[in-house]
């Protein structure tokens, strides 16, 4: 990470009256949209699909406003009140991989142990990729629902990929950012969609990775709003269940794409994948 893009030179002076209230809580003044800083990051993620940070850099580069409007739609559920008020901290029920592996085969909570396990990941891999690519607000304790709102979106990334079953190759990854996209509103992902469809249809022009987004968009409409259901209540439930109560419909055209190819598209162009960094990482760990 240069200089240019370190904690330091990105926080920022929140001064009460730059608060601007939301159902009681108070939400930070929208982030400046910085374009070009976000076709930079997206180019860094079409070359290395595993770099979670980029997502981050792009969707806080693009956000504006609507950051706000998704903190408001998520508080005036019953169950995203209680995540910012108690908290309700996601981050440490997934980090439970124990409990997790105790649940029932074919449920919600062990599809998701089985599918992180695979990777190599932990949600803490997740909030330190968005932590990176985030101004500090830390300081700032009079904003904390908000960030408690944020910090339970970033760590349901790839929650979601085991609710809709798209996988962590390349195709999987812009087909679970479409159904994030058309569940939070949020452009930034737009961006990061449009290129990396653009970059695969030029690699492969055959495999119909536009018929697979515009599905997974379209499945991201159609179910129900992911954000405002207790998610620990679900995790001991089959997952063909909890796909049922939320309305998510099969990934069809994605799933009908050979897994060979799937895994051939976009292949990182860099020394060394963000996933060989947490695997290089915990070696040490386990030895």
């Amino acid at each position: 990470m240069t200089p240019a893009t370190t904690h330091a030179d990105r926080r920022i002076d929140l001064t009460p009256d730059q608060l601007i209230w939301v159902d009681g809580f108070a939400t930070p003044p929208s982030p400046k949209v910085r374009p070009f800083h976000a076709l930079a990051s997206a180019i860094k993620l079409v070359l290395n699909k595993d770099d979670t940070r980029q997502v981050f850099e792009v969707v806080t580069a693009l956000s504006g406003a609507s950051g706000r409007k998704l903190f408001r739609r998520f508080v005036a559920t019953d169950y995203g009140r209680r995540v910012v008020a108690e908290p309700v901290e996601l981050e440490n029920i997934l980090a439970d991989f124990a409990r997790l592996r105790a649940m029932p085969a074919g449920s919600f909570g062990r599809a998701y142990v089985d599918f992180m396990d695979e990777a190599g990941f932990t949600p803490q891999g997740l909030l330190a990729a968005a932590e990176e690519a985030s101004v500090d607000m830390k300081d700032f304790p009079e904003i904390a629902e908000f960030r408690r709102a944020f910090t339970h979106l970033e760590v349901s990334h790839d929650l979601w990929h085991v609710l809709t079953g798209y996988g962590r190759d390349p195709l999987g990854e812009v087909c679970n950012l479409a159904f994030t996209r058309r569940q939070t509103r949020n452009p930034g992902l737009r961006l990061i969609i449009f290129m990396g469809l653009a970059a695969m249809k030029l690699e492969r022009w055959s495999v119909p990775v536009m018929k697979a987004a515009r599905q997974a968009a379209h499945m991201g409409e159609a179910a129900d709003f992911v954000l405002g259901h207790d998610v620990e209540a679900l995790l001991p439930l089959p997952l063909a269940e909890v796909r049922t109560r939320l309305n998510i419909l099969e990934p069809t055209v994605y799933n009908a794409v050979p897994d060979g190819v799937k895994h051939k598209l976009l292949r990182p162009k860099v020394a060394q994948t963000q996933t060989e960094r947490e695997r290089a990482k915990a070696a040490p760990l386990a030895a």
